[in-house]
This record gives structure tokens, sequence and C-alpha cells, in this order.
């Protein structure tokens, strides 16, 4: 019998769901780091938000690590490889909750509901502050995976104009026109709202900065979503201070949780949430539709889904 182990808090009828459907697999759920590692110690696949290089050395056994994030820039990518485990993620599943989430900012941007909320802290009531529309107004996605792709259909259907950044050249549904990496300025030049979306790799580390924020459009307004290391902080802030960016919003940091000495957290024109945009009450609901097919594949029934490519890192 195959040993699966589950380090993340799950309902009992999910776990119950997954032992009436393979009936041939040990499952063991953890929630605390003391018993994860005794449980590891003979776990054939782990399924996890995390694994360190402490956590591979117990695991003699490991053959397969199904993340439940969509990035993997935390996980021990080289030790994995040499090990030849293999490695899926969580693509797809945050797909609604994190372009609601999106929809949600994009339009307390366009009505600067921060500074409401600022006045209603503060007992002030002023009836004069600017309320606009994202209808009409132009939305940049740098980064048109599955989430992207997401938002840009809620967009659109919100009467935005979509243009965005992918890898592959390709048409996208719902999205007027697709820059490669190399033509991304434009996305800046164009945009009332940016969203970065990138993964968190080598060739992504701090690749928006100062460059693409001087670009950016008189009002406009720039959210990340993607990972902090793809941002230069530093010039971020910068943009910010200067008022090149009207209002930032960040869920993702190089540095989490964000200490309270980040310059972050006393710009009025910026919302910090705390990387909570791909949560959701539904969230293991959304992860069985890559666990479930993928412990079937482990079986040997069908093929793996969402397999990262160790190399590239996503």
């Amino acid at each position: 019998m195959r040993k699966v182990l589950i380090y993340h808090w799950v309902e009992d009828h999910h776990v119950e769901y997954l032992k009436s459907k393979f009936p041939d697999c040990d499952f063991k759920v953890c929630n605390k780091r003391e018993d994860m590692e005794k449980q590891i110690v003979d776990a054939d696949v782990l399924i996890s938000f995390k694994c360190t290089e402490d956590m591979m050395r117990k695991a003699d056994n490991l053959k397969w690590i199904q993340a439940l994030s969509a990035g993997v820039d935390s996980f021990p990518l080289e030790e994995i490889k040499k090990r030849g485990i293999i490695l899926t993620n969580g693509r797809g599943i945050h797909k609604i909750q994190m372009a609601e989430y999106a929809i949600a900012l994009l339009i307390m941007l366009s009505r600067n509901f921060h500074m409401i909320m600022r006045n209603q802290n503060n007992k002030k009531w002023d009836s004069k502050i600017q309320q606009g529309e994202i209808n009409g107004a132009t939305l940049g996605i740098v980064g048109l995976g599955s989430i992207g792709r997401e938002i840009a259909k809620k967009a659109s259907f919100m009467g935005m104009h979509v243009i965005g950044v992918k890898s592959t050249s390709e048409s996208v549904p719902y999205v007027e026109k697709v820059y490669s990496q190399e033509e991304m300025i434009e996305v800046f030049k164009q945009s009332d709202y940016i969203i970065n979306l990138l993964p968190g790799t080598k060739e992504t580390e701090k690749i928006i900065n100062n460059k693409y924020f001087s670009q950016m459009k008189e009002g406009a307004c720039f959210i990340n979503m993607g990972r902090g290391s793809t941002v230069d902080e530093e010039d971020f802030i910068e943009a910010l201070k200067s008022g090149k960016i009207r209002i930032g919003a960040s869920d993702v940091y190089q540095q989490e949780p964000l200490p309270e000495t980040s310059p972050f957290w006393d710009l009025e024109n910026f919302i910090i949430t705390p990387h909570i945009c791909g949560h959701s009450t539904k969230y293991f609901e959304k992860a069985l539709e890559v666990i479930e097919p993928n412990l079937m594949a482990f079986d040997g029934r069908g093929e793996f889904i969402n397999i990262v490519d160790l190399n590239r890192g996503y």
C-alpha cells in the first residue's frame, strides 16, 4: 500500500472521498510539523504547500510531490531533479478566486476606496473623492496563464480593453493584443491598470523595475499578484512616492510576512493584502481536480497533469 502524506488542513469528508476512490493508498493528514516529520519518513507521495530540503532528507521513499500552490519557487527544485522525483503543481485551481480578487481591486482603485476607508477610520466625510470607472479602461496583464486568461475574460465582460504579455505569441481569448516579453514595455505604456502574474524564477527576478514604471501612463495603477521577487521593490516604492503610479496594490512581497519596517506600510497610495488572493474556502475542493487525476496517474491509470518543468521552474 502506497503512503500518501497530506501536509495541510483538510476536511474529513475530503479525506474520506480520497480513501473511497483510492483504497490502495494509505492517506495520512498532518497539520503540525512534528507529526509531518514522523509520517514523511516512509511516504511515497507528499501533498503540501511546501517542501524543504530538510523534509526531503527525511523522505527516502518519496517519488512524487503534489504542490498545492501554482508557484514552486520555494521548493528545492535541484534536489527534486537530482532524485528524479515527479513534481506537479496546482496550476488552474486558483483562477476563479484570483480573478475575483483582481476585479475587486480594479473597482476599488477606480473608485478610490482606499481613501474612503481611510476617511471612515478618521470619521471624515468627503464626497469629492474622484469616482472613476473601469469600463473603457485598458488593462494590461503580464502573464497570460490560466489566471490571466480568467481575469481577461471577466474584465472584458465589464467593458475593459485587455492587452497582455505571454511567452508565446498565439492569440488569447478576450485579449485584444498579445505582446512578447521583449515587447512588455508596450503594455506599461498603454495600460490604465497593470496586473503582474509572473512566476518567480531566476529569469524574472526584479524584472519589473523603473524601466517599466517610468513608462506608465499618467494616473495608471499597478497590482502585483505574481511573486514578490519579480518586482524591484525599491523602484516600486519610488514610483509610488513620486506619483508615477497613482495607486499600487500588492499581495506578494520579497519578504513575507511584510516587515513592520517596510516603507509600504506608510504609503497612502498603496493597498496591502497578506498573500491571500489565492485563498478560498473551497480551496481543497478545487485542488482535488488536480490531485485525483494525478493519483490515478501514479497508479498507472493515465498521465500526470501540471508537471513542473524543473529547469524552467514552473
